[in-house]
């Protein structure tokens, strides 16, 4: 290689050289600047409570519309060209601005309602409330309202069904008390509390109060269980001879059959007051205590009207009664007969005193209880008129 070549190859890599330092030298002053731009590296701290928010679009005056559509923010880090870097003294500028324009607007919006009124303008393209005026007034007025009374008074209606359920439980009040008061009449308790009572006759043929008590004992049991007539019929005396001849027995079947359908009907009517009353005691209803009421009050009027009839004569009571309910010729007997000596007439004197009067005494209470709850009823009464009256 000449010496030419080689001054020139030397020229070559020097010229190479040069121009990759200045490269380098390039990259290194441009890096600061890419830096400065990024906005994580910005020096000063951008709060987005305190820093508003610079708007592209101009202010809008108090008395421009709102509008509804999209906003078009300018960040604080824009790299917009025409922006300018936000300093310090310009986003105190920026945040007097914008007070002064709340101010204004809050001072337009004040002036607006006064001279209108309660009433406002309501913008055309604006969102409309759920709740209207007159709604959030009476809101505000059940809110701080004080009256303590239930402003829910139910109203009591009369149906056909509470007619009906009222006639019911009083037409099955009596017969209930009745039956009632024939069971105890009817029971081994008062047998026995009859024979062995100072004062109770005794027999002319020879029964003592134990035999009495045995064998009236037979009766009672006949009345109230599912035997036929051979339950009596079995009866037998020490000597072999039954006790009942076929005449009383007869007639005890027939007595029978008469309670047999006293129970039946006290219990038809408790079934049916008890269905009526489910229904009349709903919501709303009238209640039962009216049926109660009405029942109890006829219950001692009949008891009381039978009374009378039976002091005034006892014997002519007693033949009418078996004359209603039996056939003539079934239920007169002769005095040595088994039914005469276990039952005298005392005994159906003592009867119809202790069960009159049990009978009575169970109309007093279900005439008591019919008044249970009158208090509620009462308050619940005055509120519905005093309802009403504010209506």
């Amino acid at each position: 290689m000449s010496r030419d070549e080689k001054n020139e190859t030397e020229d070559l890599l020097s010229r190479r050289m040069s121009s990759g330092s200045a490269s380098a030298a390039d990259k290194q002053t441009q890096a600061p600047l890419e830096a400065a731009n990024d906005p994580s590296t910005d020096t000063e701290a951008f709060d987005p409570i305190t820093d508003p928010i610079a708007e592209d679009a101009p202010k809008h005056s108090a008395d421009a519309k709102p509008s509804t559509g999209p906003v078009r923010v300018t960040p604080a880090h824009s790299t917009n060209p025409h922006s300018q870097p936000a300093t310090a003294s310009t986003r105190a500028a920026e945040q007097n601005t914008a007070q002064k324009s709340a101010d204004a607007d809050s001072a337009a919006a004040t002036s607006a309602s006064t001279d209108t009124g309660d009433t406002r303008e309501v913008p055309q393209n604006a969102r409309t409330a759920v709740m209207s005026e007159a709604d959030w007034a009476a809101v505000s007025k059940a809110a701080t309202s004080t009256d303590t009374r239930d402003p829910e008074v139910p109203e009591r209606r009369r149906s056909v069904l509470d007619v009906i359920g009222t006639i019911w439980i009083m037409i099955a009040a009596p017969f209930v008390l009745l039956a009632l008061a024939v069971r105890f009449v009817a029971s081994g308790i008062f047998l026995k509390f009859e024979y062995f009572r100072p004062g109770f006759p005794a027999d002319q043929f020879g029964f003592s109060a134990a035999d009495r008590e045995h064998y009236g004992t037979y009766v009672i049991d006949y009345l109230h269980n599912f035997d036929s007539r051979r339950y009596l019929a079995d009866i037998v005396m020490p000597n072999g001879e039954p006790i009942f001849i076929s005449d009383e027995l007869s007639h005890m079947a027939d007595v029978k059959g008469l309670i047999s359908l006293l129970y039946l009907v006290a219990l038809v009517g408790i079934i049916g007051s008890v269905l009526f009353g489910i229904y009349m005691c709903r919501k709303g209803g009238s209640g039962i205590h009216a049926g109660v009421r009405l029942g109890s009050i006829f219950s001692i009027v009949f008891m009381a009207a039978v009374a009378v009839v039976a002091v005034l004569g006892w014997d002519s009571f007693f033949r009418g009664f078996h004359k209603v309910f039996f056939a003539d010729g079934t239920w007169e007997f002769y005095a040595d007969d088994s039914l005469i000596r276990l039952f005298p007439p005392q005994f159906w004197v003592d009867s119809g005193i202790a069960g009159g009067g049990l009978f009575v005494l169970l109309a007093i209470i279900l005439f008591l209880l019919s008044f249970t709850g009158f208090k509620k009823r009462r308050a619940l009464r005055k509120a519905r008129k005093d309802a009403e009256a504010e209506v």
